[in-house]
C-alpha cells in the first residue's frame, strides 16, 4: 500500500513537471506575440474585419466565375467595419487574452509533445515508434482546423453579423470583446473539431470504438454534424454547408483511420 502510494504521488509529481513545462512554453509564446503587437492585430486580428480580406475577395471571384452571380456590393462591407471599445481597460484585457489564446495555439506542438512524455512510459515498444508521425499529423490536423477557422468560418460569420439587419435605422458597429471572442471561439473550435481522426485513433486503440460501429451509425453521426454546424454558425444555410463540408470528411477519414487502427489491434 506504501509503495502504492509512493507511485502515486511519483506520478502526480511528474504530472506536475510536464504542466509547468506547457505553462513556461505558452508564456514565452505569448512574450513574443505581445513584442509583436502591431502584426499580431492590425494584420491578423482585424484582418477579417477589413473589405480586402483574401476570403471576401476569394469568395467574390469564385461567384463571378463559376456560378456568375454578380453580387450586390451589400453582400460584402462596403468599408471597414468599425469596432468600439467601450470599456476602460478593454483593450489591455484583450491584448493580454488574445495572446495568451495565440501563445496557447502557438506552443500547442510542444504541450502535446510533454503529454505524449507522460503517458509514453505506459505505451508498448511498438506503439512507442508512432511518436513522430502522430506528432506531425497532429500539427497538421490542427493547424488546418485553425486556418479553416481564421479563413473561412470567422469571415462568413462576421459577413453575416455585418449584413443582416432588422432595419436600416441601427448601424451594426462591432463591440470590441464580441469580435475578438467570435475569432478566438471560431479558430480554437475549428482547430480541436480537426482533431476528431486522432481521437477516434486513440479511442479505437483502446477499443471503446469500432470501425464497424462508425460505419453503422454514419447517418446518425451526418445528423449530429448538421447540428454542430448549425450550432457554431449562425444558422444561415451557406455558413452551415462551408462547416459542415470538412466535418463530413474529417469523420470519413476517421472511418478510415479506424479501420487502420483494427487491421493493426489484431
Amino acid at each position: 500500500m506504501k509503495e502504492n502510494k509512493m507511485s502515486f504521488w511519483k506520478h502526480i509529481g511528474e504530472l506536475r513537471k510536464h504542466i509547468i513545462h506547457c505553462f513556461c512554453a505558452i508564456i514565452i509564446a505569448m512574450i513574443i506575440l505581445m513584442n509583436n503587437k502591431d502584426i499580431i492585430f492590425d494584420y491578423i486580428i482585424f484582418g477579417p474585419s477589413k473589405k480586402n480580406f483574401i476570403t471576401y475577395r476569394i469568395f467574390y471571384k469564385l461567384t463571378n466565375t463559376f456560378l456568375g452571380i454578380h453580387l450586390n456590393p451589400v453582400s460584402f462591407f462596403s468599408r471597414d467595419l468599425e469596432i468600439q471599445n467601450r470599456q476602460i481597460f478593454g483593450q489591455f484585457n484583450i491584448y493580454v487574452w488574445t495572446c495568451f489564446i495565440g501563445g496557447v495555439i502557438l506552443s500547442f506542438p510542444y504541450v502535446f509533445y510533454e503529454f505524449w512524455k507522460f503517458i509514453r512510459p505506459a505505451l508498448s515498444d511498438e506503439e512507442k515508434k508512432y511518436f513522430r508521425g502522430i506528432l506531425i499529423i497532429v500539427t497538421i490536423l490542427f493547424g488546418l482546423g485553425v486556418l479553416f477557422g481564421y479563413f473561412v468560418l470567422c469571415p462568413f460569420l462576421i459577413q453575416f453579423g455585418y449584413s443582416f439587419r432588422i432595419s436600416y435605422v441601427p448601424k451594426n458597429i462591432f463591440d470590441l470583446s464580441d469580435y475578438i471572442s467570435l475569432i478566438i471561439n471560431s479558430v480554437l473550435s475549428m482547430g480541436i473539431i480537426f482533431l476528431f481522426p486522432f481521437f477516434i485513433f486513440i479511442l479505437t486503440k483502446i477499443e471503446l470504438i469500432s470501425y464497424n460501429f462508425l460505419k453503422k451509425y454514419r447517418k446518425h453521426a451526418f445528423l449530429i454534424m448538421l447540428i454542430i454546424a448549425s450550432a457554431i454558425t449562425p444558422g444561415d444555410i451557406l455558413s452551415t454547408i462551408v462547416v459542415f463540408i470538412p466535418l463530413f470528411l474529417l469523420y470519413q477519414v476517421s472511418i478510415y483511420v479506424s479501420f487502420s487502427a483494427n487491421k493493426k489491434t489484431s
